[in-house]
């Protein structure tokens, strides 16, 4: 039974992906499936740059497609350190309207202290355009043995968000908490099975946002709650390399109160980007 609440899917990829079969690949077939699971809008990538050497050919792509549908909020995928990287940004801003750019730096292998990432960081910030990082996209046991990627650190996400406290920055594929990190160190994640409430969450800087797909835990959502607040985390698919309904049910199901949920579910991604889910 699908929620009676919008959806606002915050992390879904459009396109074709390597190394498995991942349908649908065009932005039409995503939509339907991603409405036949209760999800009402969508924040879509082009999931070709990952692996393309130019990310804005992937964004030539799919973008056009995305803009067109009223679902779709498009979002563009950037490497900074590539010289041409602001021309990129300016078409994808005028052209297509994005909301939010991300970048893969365990995928075009950078580090977030590269000049060109504080670059972008401040004029996305002057633009209030959100920053989206991903540190994973698939569970390592799905990943193909030619093609091993480490998840990124989390901490130097976070170093970057204070780094640019005018910045908005959203986490995307952090979760696994068995690893480690300042952010949430093994003291805090044992006391999540041990008490019902943390003394003390994690301290995560206040323009800061985690998208859930990846969050993994005994009561994932209510375990999230525990270390989050509530208005900094997001509902997000990361369809179709995960299907989008294990997500779905990950907040559904969960012991949280309903207010939790729907700031996850909705409110919390309209407020970052502006729109109506």
């Amino acid at each position: 039974m699908k929620p009676n609440v919008p959806m606002f899917d915050v992390n879904c990829g459009c396109g074709v992906w390597p190394f498995r079969p991942t349908p649908p690949a065009d932005a039409a077939s995503l939509q339907a499936m991603l409405r036949a699971e209760g999800v009402t809008r969508a924040c879509a990538y082009p999931l070709e740059a990952y692996l393309w050497p130019d990310p804005q050919e992937a964004n030539e792509l799919r973008l056009p497609q995305l803009a067109r549908s009223s679902f779709f909020v498009p979002s563009a995928v950037l490497n900074p350190t590539m010289p041409a990287w602001s021309k990129g940004y300016l078409r994808c801003r005028e052209k297509w309207g994005v909301r939010m750019v991300r970048i893969m730096p365990n995928y075009h292998l950078y580090e977030l202290t590269h000049p060109g990432v504080d670059a972008l960081a401040r004029q996305a910030a002057a633009d209030r355009v959100v920053l989206g990082v991903l540190v994973r996209a698939e569970d390592k046991r799905m990943q193909n043995p030619i093609a091993k990627v480490p998840p990124f650190p989390i901490d130097d996400v976070v170093a970057l968000a204070r780094r640019h406290p005018r910045l908005r920055v959203v986490v995307f594929g952090f979760g696994r908490l068995w690893d480690r990190c300042e952010l949430v160190p093994p003291a805090m994640v044992n006391q999540l099975q041990l008490r019902p409430d943390l003394e003390k969450g994690a301290d995560l800087p206040e323009n800061m946002w985690i998208e859930l797909s990846f969050f993994e835990h005994e009561s994932s959502f209510a375990n999230a709650l525990k270390l989050f607040p509530a208005e900094r985390l997001l509902f997000g698919t990361n369809a179709p390399l995960f299907y989008p309904r294990a997500n779905v049910l990950k907040i559904e199901n969960s012991e949280a109160s309903k207010r939790a949920k729907t700031a996850a579910f909705r409110t919390n991604a309209e407020k970052l980007l502006g729109v109506k889910a």
